[in-house]
């Protein structure tokens, strides 16, 4: 099996010298490899050898007959990693990590191996997890690579998950997605050309979304394209590309801070009144810029706050005061400027939305307001009603009924989002 030392090409460019050189011999000489073809392996090493050659020379060739020499020495035997098998896992319920295992459990918990290009996504939850403990972030830190790998067993809690896109791409190899983080979710579709997930969406259900094509070029649909992109979308649903590139760091940074717009939008959408929230993206049209016309009725900045501590790396975050924020704000600038311009800003579409909230009211009896729950035997609900549609109140939430399907929510916006996505946006063009 083929030890993947480098995750994107791009990654080639900032290796050193005898991680290239390791790359280099893995895709020369594995026997179980990812590429389609011999061409397409052959067109690979190539392309890493000449890369070595132009960083590193003539480091780059030294470190290739030095490995090459050491494996040479060691007597041929069937490697255990020919036995392994490919896994999506996660600690907990945190990321989730491509990876190997060999199907033996330590106290319950599945035996993990990672590559090293892998490794220091890994390595990064870990150290998170630490709770600023030095010593044990020194030990993890000190764990080995042996083989290209480094192995995650017999003292972590690490769990097997089976994400769905697999199951509607079976020829993209599971060990070369990348890591998925907690929050994100699939938006995978068969008729698609590579997997994709969403990392947030905005107050009226505006998804936003990356596709992570295949990492071997030749097993994309156009060979020449990027393997990551980055795309919001709009109130009509119409995509912007945000970030497309084969720099999965980069597509991180980009979708951290649309996270961070997204989830500021919601808390605004959830503090601020349907009358207050519709005004405020109508007085949006015309401010400066720079401006955001939140400030007009609350703390903005406060809210800002919470919404930074919410999604930022605790890393950054440390003890989530306001200098500490103030240390991060270019972060915080960009998530402003894209949330007051694509979310908290009234468009067509979400004018139409915000003319429609404004309409509902709250009733003890959804029945006496003449609305069928549809259920055998008949049963009655406090809710709110819409000049087109109505919501159930259900406990703290909110459950929303349109056809054969049924949707709970936490959040009177988000429940009123789907609403009008699926129902009262085309039926109040008619009344």
């Amino acid at each position: 099996m083929r030890i993947r030392y480098v995750a994107t090409i791009v990654e080639m460019l900032r290796k050193d010298a005898g991680t290239l050189a390791r790359e280099y011999l893995s895709a020369r000489d594995a026997e179980i490899h990812e590429f389609l073809s011999e061409g397409d392996r052959a067109a690979y090493v190539d392309l890493v050898f000449a890369l070595g050659r132009f960083l590193h020379r003539p480091t780059f060739e030294r470190e290739i007959a030095e490995i090459d020499a050491a494996c040479a020495t060691i007597e041929a035997q069937p490697s255990a990693q020919h036995l392994m098998r490919p896994i999506a896992w996660r600690f907990g319920d945190g990321t989730t990590f491509p990876g190997y295992t060999d199907g033996e459990c330590w106290n319950g918990f599945i035996n993990v191996w990672v590559s090293i290009a892998i490794w220091p996504y890994v390595l990064a939850e870990l150290i998170a997890g630490a709770d600023g403990d030095a010593a044990l972030i020194e030990q993890y830190r000190a764990m080995p690579e042996v083989n290209g790998m480094v192995s995650l067993s017999h003292g972590f809690a690490t769990s097997e998950v089976t994400p769905t896109w697999p199951t509607m791409f079976a020829d993209y190899p599971r060990g070369t997605m990348m890591p998925i983080p907690a929050g994100w979710t699939e938006m995978s579709w068969r008729n698609e050309t590579a997997p994709s997930f969403g990392p947030c969406v905005g107050p009226m259900g505006e998804a936003a979304q990356i596709w992570i094509d295949y990492e071997q070029p030749a097993k994309r649909e156009i060979p020449e394209s990027e393997r990551f992109t980055f795309c919001r979308r709009d109130a009509i649903g119409e995509l912007t590309v945000v970030y497309t590139g084969d720099d999965y760091g980069e597509a991180l940074r980009h979708i951290a801070i649309e996270v961070l717009a997204c989830d500021f939008a919601h808390r605004l959408a959830q503090q601020l009144d349907p009358a207050e929230w519709r005004e405020m993206r109508i007085r949006n049209r015309s401010v400066e810029a720079g401006v955001c016309a939140s400030h007009d009725f609350l703390d903005a900045n406060m809210v800002m706050l919470a919404a930074w501590q919410a999604t930022r790396d605790p890393a950054v975050v440390g003890n989530g005061d306001a200098t500490a924020l103030g240390c991060d704000l270019d972060h915080v600038n960009a998530a402003w400027t894209i949330a007051t311009r694509d979310y908290l800003t009234a468009s067509d579409e979400a004018a139409r939305f915000d003319d429609w909230r404004v309409t509902g009211r709250d009733v003890p009896s959804l029945a006496a307001e003449g609305h069928d729950l549809a259920t055998i035997p008949p049963s009655d609900s406090a809710g709110r009603v819409y000049k087109v549609g109505f919501i159930q109140a259900h406990g703290n939430g909110w459950i929303v009924d349109v056809a054969i399907t049924s949707e709970c929510f936490e959040h009177l916006i988000d429940a009123e989002a789907h609403l009008w996505s699926v129902f009262a946006s085309n039926e109040s063009r008619h009344v």
